[in-house]
């Protein structure tokens, strides 16, 4: 078995009294990590090397089954790491060991149910419509959505929840003419009070180089540990939200737009609210052996009195040029200026290698 080779495969001979089954299983990843000058708006200037500029660093293990008769048999179990120190996790606390997956399931003519922790609704449709992808470093997008600010600035991200959720039941449809829709649904495993529950939808819809995604949700649960019973995003106990994104192709370049809203209250009943309306543009244009990327986000809270983000205003512009050396590997380097109303601007540049295997 030769470690350096892209996938590992294993091929499991099992012997039945109706014949024989083959089973796949593979090895992959990926590995990012840059070196820069950091600065967010409201922080002070870092200068490190760091993990997951592109892409977060991954590891993981998936298999598939043929179970003959058109039925398949799949698990996954992958886990992040920061490549820069060789800790596991994306972050230290509240975080689980395969967080980026942990699931079996079947799937066939009728589509794929998988059991366990799994993507949720609202990752695809953002880092499949983006110039910068699934970067939670330098896409403007997923960090107003998905990255939560420490620095004193009280900015939060849009999103309630994970990118991923745990005690998931997930089933996708099968591909019609490029269609495909994800059903959601998370246990909350509260006993006795069944209205800890996470519910959504996602559909992806490909055309050649033009497509269309989007998400609705309603989160009641964090992610992918427990959080403060009660509380899903700045106090509430409830948050629905929603997005459209698409993506169009012409010639060297591909654009993209999305459209977010979100409403956070209390299931319950009591007084309050708090919403946030974001939007984003993004191009990336092929040059070479690479591809030239920019990217821009707007993001504005409004509220009920007494939520403190209330009224902040967010805009990041991210440029870069990524460089493409092989299938698995390429080079990349960004500028990213980020502002919030009332604080400095944030100033940063990185150059960071990703590779994957």
């Amino acid at each position: 078995m030769r470690i350096m080779k892209k996938k590992i495969a294993m091929v499991l001979a099992v012997a039945s009294s109706g014949g024989t089954w083959a089973q796949n299983v593979t090895l992959s990843g990926l590995v990012d990590a840059y070196v820069g000058s950091m600065q967010a708006s409201g922080s002070q200037r870092v200068a490190a090397v760091n993990s997951g500029g592109m892409s977060t660093s991954w590891w993981g293990v998936e298999g598939r089954e043929d179970l003959r008769g058109g039925l398949k048999a799949e698990f996954k179990l992958a886990g992040y790491f920061r490549g820069d120190t060789g800790t596991p996790g994306r972050f230290n606390g509240n975080e689980t060991f395969f967080s980026r997956n942990a699931f079996v399931g079947l799937s066939g003519d009728f589509g794929t149910i998988r059991l366990g922790r799994d993507g949720a609704p609202n990752f695809l449709p953002t880092a499949l419509f983006n110039a910068f992808g699934d970067s939670f470093t330098f896409s403007p997008i997923i960090l107003h959505g998905d990255v939560p600010l420490y620095n004193g600035t009280g900015w939060d991200s849009t999103n309630a929840a994970d990118t991923g959720w745990s005690n998931q039941i997930r089933y996708t449809t099968p591909n019609f003419g490029g269609l495909t829709a994800n059903l959601h649904y998370q246990f909350g495993e509260a006993a006795g009070d069944n209205s800890k529950r996470n519910i959504g939808a996602s559909f992806l819809y490909f055309n050649g180089r033009f497509g269309l995604g989007g998400f609705a949700h309603r989160v009641r649960m964090d992610n992918p540990l427990a959080g403060t019973i009660g509380q899903v995003k700045l106090g509430f106990s409830q948050q629905d939200a929603w997005m459209l994104s698409g993506k169009a192709g012409f010639g060297p370049v591909n654009l993209y737009a999305n459209y977010e809203q979100t409403k956070n209250d209390n299931y319950a009943g009591d007084p309050g609210n708090a919403k946030s309306k974001i939007w984003s543009l993004s191009a990336d244009y092929e040059v070479g052996q690479g591809k030239l990327l920019a990217a821009y986000a707007n993001t504005r809270w409004t509220g009920s009195a007494g939520v403190a983000i209330a009224g902040l205003k967010r805009d990041t512009l991210s440029l870069g040029y990524d460089h493409t050396l092989s299938k698995r590997t390429d080079l990349y380097a960004v500028l990213m200026r980020d502002k919030i109303t009332s604080y400095n601007r944030g100033n940063s540049f990185a150059v960071g290698v990703r590779h994957r295997f």
